[in-house]
């Protein structure tokens, strides 16, 4: 297959934005544990029914991606939305605890269907040469979703009868999303000749590849990322309530647009400076932003620090997910795109629970320096990926060569 040369074109940003509105029905679950409260389940159960999303996402990427190639990617995204679909109008019928775990089970099934056919598909039409800037640009789309959807909800708060509904009106968007997908198939149908047809690796090629020197530390990478975030997001309230900080949005505000205006303005920067050592930058600043939290001067800092993390987060993610495109044999990097994604559910599910015994036995102070400790082995990691002769690259019949990244 021709590798693809320009960035912008209607499947990139029309990924985008199915990816975007996709977004926008998982953020708009952020009061569902308030919620589920709210129905008499007890506060230890309601984390069980909010992870059953989680874990149910995270085994489909691990033993579902190899399924997914360029030619079902359409339709599996279309299944993936309907489900979702089907999932956010349910809240409004289901309230018992077994019916809600289904509910979560089956919209973690929607949502590995829709992000893993976005990713198939997006990893075969973004050139090589500007992964890094289509990576970044990808997630500001993802990072508005999470930014703007729950401002919007707290302010449609009191003209709504309750959480379901917003749950249910929020699949609205997947209407336009539909479109883009149906369109998008009609496109490649019309070049289907010059557009190879999508196979099934054999499993023992898969084990060969996933345990690769840069392939295992990059998905090791990428699941201590995203660790470090999610254990930030959802402890950082505690810690604030403790230190007696008012405004515990305004510090995910300042880091969130930190991370965006890094991932505008940068743009091609990705993909000029070498990404493994911007890797390397992204986890050591992310260290040094947990050690500045265990050891706060005060309040004023607390901004400061935001936009340490978002400087840090901002690098990060762009640099290392196009870093595994970049390393990645051709038949093997609508795989290895997932399976990034499969580490990216895992630090989500690993992060909180890890998180929340640390805090528990050693407090904040604890929490923060473990974390900071992750970050820097994280980043000798990339260090040792960008010194090791063992960083492989593939040319364009999928053939490994030793090469400097």
């Amino acid at each position: 297959m021709t590798e693809p040369h320009k960035l912008f074109n209607f499947e990139f940003f029309g990924l985008c934005m199915v990816a975007f509105l996709a977004v926008c029905n998982v953020s708009v679950f952020y009061n569902l544990f308030n919620y589920l409260q709210t129905l008499g389940i007890p506060t230890g159960l309601c984390g069980l029914v909010i992870g059953a999303y989680s874990l149910t996402a995270m085994v489909l990427y691990l033993l579902g991606s190899p399924f997914l190639n360029i030619t079902n990617a359409p339709r599996v995204m279309l299944l993936g939305m309907m489900l979702m679909i089907v999932c956010g109008i349910g809240y409004l019928f289901v309230h018992s605890l077994y019916g809600l775990i289904v509910l979560r089970i089956i919209n973690g099934a929607g949502q590995f269907c829709t992000s893993g056919g976005v990713m198939a598909l997006f990893v075969s039409v973004i050139p090589l040469e500007k992964s890094g800037q289509a990576f970044g640009l990808y997630s500001v789309a993802i990072l508005l979703g999470y930014a703007g959807v729950p401002t919007i909800m707290d302010a449609l708060a009191p003209f709504i009868p309750s959480p379901p509904y917003g749950y249910a009106a929020a699949t609205v968007s997947l209407v336009p999303a539909t479109w883009i997908v149906l369109r998008i198939r009609r496109r490649r149908a019309d070049s289907s000749k010059s557009v190879p047809q999508g196979h099934l690796p054999a499993w023992t090629d898969i084990r060969v590849n996933v345990l690769q020197l840069p392939v295992a530390l990059l998905l090791l990478l990428n699941m201590s990322y995203f660790s470090n975030w999610s254990s930030l997001f959802f402890l950082f309230k505690g810690f604030a309530q403790q230190q007696g900080l008012a405004n515990v949005g305004a510090f995910f505000t300042v880091q969130m647009v930190s991370m965006i205006v890094i991932r505008l303005l940068a743009g091609r920067m990705f993909d000029v400076i070498n990404k493994v050592w911007l890797v390397g930058i992204c986890f050591i600043i992310v260290g040094l932003g947990h050690l500045a939290l265990g050891h706060l001067p005060g309040l004023w800092a607390v901004p400061f620090v935001g936009v340490l993390f978002g400087l840090g987060m901002g690098l990060g993610y762009p640099a290392i997910n196009g870093l595994m495109l970049q390393i990645s044999a051709p038949h093997f990097r609508s795989l290895n795109a997932n399976l990034m994604l499969f580490a990216v559910q895992a630090g989500f599910f690993l992060g909180p629970v890890l998180g929340g015994a640390l805090v528990a036995n050693w407090n904040y102070h604890g929490y923060f320096l473990a974390s900071s400790c992750l970050a820097f082995v994280a980043a000798a990691l990339s260090v040792a990926l960008a010194m090791s002769s063992a960083s492989r690259r593939f040319n364009g019949d999928g053939v490994s060569q030793l090469t400097e990244m």
